[in-house]
């Protein structure tokens, strides 16, 4: 079943989504059972959420177009020297690296730190169509892609090419 985490575009929001898909950094110790299983995390969960191309002027993504309304939103705001301080420590961890597995929140982090910018997810409701309609196109977007990763799949199972 897809896992989503749809969370702010800023240092938080992304260490929130690091704990939800990875754990606790500062309760790794505690996250191995008794059984020296893993605990309980999300390995592949996506990102489902506002991204620098969402509220970039020069966005060309063919999703919510929320840079149209960048002068009048109120949920666009400057990075804090806290959310500064934040991000670049995260740019440190093993997980978001140069050679760590989440380039795509290093690009934002840096992204964020460049810009001195970040949004909150409620910066979708003053858009046309809201949060619904960001949802519905971002979904949309990433069911069809699965769509044809099952289909071609289930081809392979039964022994059909193309």
């Amino acid at each position: 079943m897809p896992m989503y985490t749809f969370v702010d575009l800023d240092p938080d929001g992304i260490a929130i989504m690091s704990t939800y898909k990875y754990g606790s950094y500062r309760l790794a110790h505690e996250t191995v059972t008794a059984g020296q299983t893993a605990g309980l995390t999300l390995p592949n969960m996506r990102w489902l959420g506002l991204k620098k191309h969402h509220i970039s002027p020069d966005s060309v993504h063919e999703s919510t177009a929320v840079a149209e309304y960048m002068p009048d939103l109120q949920g666009l705001m400057r990075l804090t020297a806290r959310d500064r301080t934040k991000a670049a420590r995260m740019l440190e961890w093993d997980l978001c690296c140069e050679a760590g597995p989440e380039q795509e929140w290093r690009h934002e982090l840096q992204g964020m730190l460049m810009l001195n910018i970040k949004a909150e997810m409620q910066i979708l409701d003053e858009c046309p169509g809201g949060i619904l309609s960001f949802l519905q196109n971002e979904l949309g977007q990433v069911h069809d892609t699965e769509e044809d990763t099952v289909l071609a799949m289930s081809c392979m199972e039964e022994g059909l090419l193309f």
